[in-house]
Parts: structure tokens; sequence; C-alpha cells
């Protein structure tokens, strides 16, 4: 299936483009393997209009080409391209606020179709960071928000000013900022900006890579012998009758772990009724997100697992038998944290890292 041609948005600049490949019949006519040419603005729906000029212009000239009427102008020399200054923001956009433009993206949220859980969290998650930046830098108007602001509030986080105030990781400062990014977006997309100056700042490379390139060598899993020796220690293996706090979940978070390679926060807040029966006969655990005190890191996360037979041997089914569907497989772990709902006691790593 063709793909629609759209205009080329240049990483760096902002500014639009047309790009299009000319036919391979006609690069020895036209001399040129691309016709690019600058849409001179920086605003998305005026480059669709000024694409569509420009695109049929070039279709004129492919048409030229090929019935003998193309003459190939030679080229002066230009110094710079020339670029229209970016217009001025309207008067709507210069007296909108950040406060104003994330309330507009709180009430877009609720038309992405996702479940009303999903959707507070989100709602919740992006507010943090648009609101750190009012805490910082202030609320000011979203087209007087600088690329310089953006740096400035960046370096806040990582070395705060005020003593009392925890720094954050790099990490965390990259997805705080692509938060506000993503507010900013949505208010280029809705014309109340012309450019995201998160976008325009690229503070993300003055970060590096997100993560550092792995080595082949470098082999930092467990190996069958290890995870036996691991499971089979005796006080290990004592904690499958553990009560109170953390209780067995010591024991069959991290057994279930490695055999569905599902992360720990995502086992500690099953429900009973995650465990469950298809007509098939198998047994899968479902992860979702389909109660309030349940998250998943992303989209796809959501998933069922299929229950290894070993863990069915070891007796993962009588954790559930008999016990109303509206309960936690784990009740004994506590909600510890806004940002990951359930986390178990540091207990269970040490089991598995000692």
């Amino acid at each position: 299936m063709a793909l629609i041609a759209q205009p080329f948005r240049h990483p760096d600049s902002g500014i639009y483009y047309l790009r299009r490949r000319v036919p391979d019949d006609l690069r020895a006519i036209i001399g040129k393997t691309e016709i690019r040419r600058s849409l001179n603005t920086r605003n998305h729906h005026q480059a669709k209009s000024a694409f569509a000029l420009a695109y049929a212009e070039s279709e004129r000239m492919f048409i030229d080409a090929r019935n003998g009427r193309y003459t190939a102008v030679p080229k002066a020399p230009v110094l710079a391209e020339p670029i229209s200054p970016p217009p001025a923001p309207t008067a709507t956009g210069a007296s909108i606020k950040l406060s104003e433009a994330l309330e507009r993206y709180v009430q877009s949220i609720s038309m992405s179709g996702r479940s009303e859980y999903v959707s507070r969290r989100h709602a919740v998650d992006y507010s943090r960071a648009v609101n750190r930046f009012i805490t910082d830098m202030g609320d000011q108007p979203i087209a007087t928000i600088q690329p310089s602001d953006i740096h400035a509030f960046a370096a806040n986080l990582i070395q705060p000013a005020d003593a009392a105030v925890k720094p954050l990781a790099i990490s965390s400062t990259r997805l705080l900022l692509a938060r506000m990014s993503s507010v900013l977006a949505f208010s280029v997309d809705s014309g109340l900006l012309e450019t995201n100056p998160v976008i325009a700042s690229r503070v993300h490379k003055r970060f590096g890579p997100s993560k550092p390139k792995r080595r082949l060598d470098d082999n930092r899993g467990y190996g069958w012998d290890e995870l036996v020796s691991l499971f089979s220690h005796e006080e290990f293996q004592r904690l499958r009758y553990a009560e109170g706090r953390p209780g067995n979940a010591v024991f069959w978070i991290p057994l279930i772990a490695a055999y569905t390679g599902a992360r720990r926060e995502e086992l500690a807040q099953l429900y009973v009724d995650d465990i469950h029966q298809h007509s098939c006969g198998s047994w899968f655990i479902r992860i979702i997100d389909d109660r309030p005190d349940k998250s998943v890191k992303t989209d796809s996360s959501r998933r069922e697992v299929p229950v290894h037979d070993d863990l069915i041997a070891l007796g993962l089914l009588t954790l559930v038998e008999g016990r109303p569907t509206g309960s936690r497989v784990f009740p004994q772990l506590l909600k510890v944290s806004v940002s990951k709902t359930i986390t178990i006691i540091a207990t269970a790593c040490d089991y598995l890292t000692t």
C-alpha cells in the first residue's frame, strides 16, 4: 500500500520541506535524484497547503521532462537559503499560559479511548512534570517559552539551586522533559504554538544515550546451575510457608518471575482472577491495569503469560484455590509509592543475589 506524501520537517531547524524522489528515467534529464524545496514555514497547517502547491509543481516538472519541454535552469550561487521568519504568535497563543495548556491537554486525554484508570494516571504523571516547570520557571505564556528556559529547567532538575530540593537522576529528568514535550506538542498540533521549545532545545542530545550500549560478551544473566542453587537453598525453601509481611511472596514472586519474565511489580499486584484457565485447559497469568491499584509500564505490557508446568507442580494454583476473585494473590504486600503500584521488600532480591 502506497503511503500518502507528507511534508518533511527538518529535525534541527523545524522548517518543513518537500522531498520527492525523481523517477529513474528522468534523472539524466533533470540531473537530480531528489527534488527538495523549502516550504518556508514551521507551522504544520501552513506546510500542508504549501506542500500541495510544491508537489503539483514537481509533477509538472516530471511531465515536461517526459515530453521534452524541460530546460534546466543554472543555479546562481546562494550563500544561505532564504527562510521567512516564523509568524508571530496569535493573540490567543500568546495569552495562553502553560497551566491552561496543561488543562487542555488533560481534557484531550479522555478522547484517547483508554480506560478511566489509565487516563487518570496519565493525567497525574504529565501534570506533575508541567507543574514542576511552573514551580521552577513560573507559569509563562507558552509562546514565550524559549529553548534556553528548557536548558535552565533541566539544569535545575539535576543540580537544584535550592539545597533542600532533592536532585533528579538523568533518567528521571529525561522522562520529565519528555512528558512536558508531549504537552507542548499538543499545543503545536492545536495551533496555539509554532514550535515545541523542548524539541528545539535538543536538550536530550546533551544527556547522551538513554542506555549504554551492551557489549556482546557482557552476559549478566544467571546460568542454569546458578538458578538451581539459588532456588534450592534451604533458607529460600523455608520462605514458601512464611507468614506475616512479606510472607510467602518472597518465595513465589522470584520463581514466577524466573519462569515468565514478568516484572516484580506486575506480579506483586496480581489478583486471584488474574490466574485463570482457558477453555483449552491451559493456565495463564493475566497482566493488566484494570483496577486502580494496578499498573503496567506501557500499553504493550498488557498481556497473558502461560503458567509453566513446573509452577503448577510446585503448587502455584493452591495460592488461589478457593479464594475470592476480588482478593489479591499476595495481600500482605503494601502499596509504598505512587509511581510503582506495589513494590516488594528488598529481601526478595537479596535471596536472588547473595
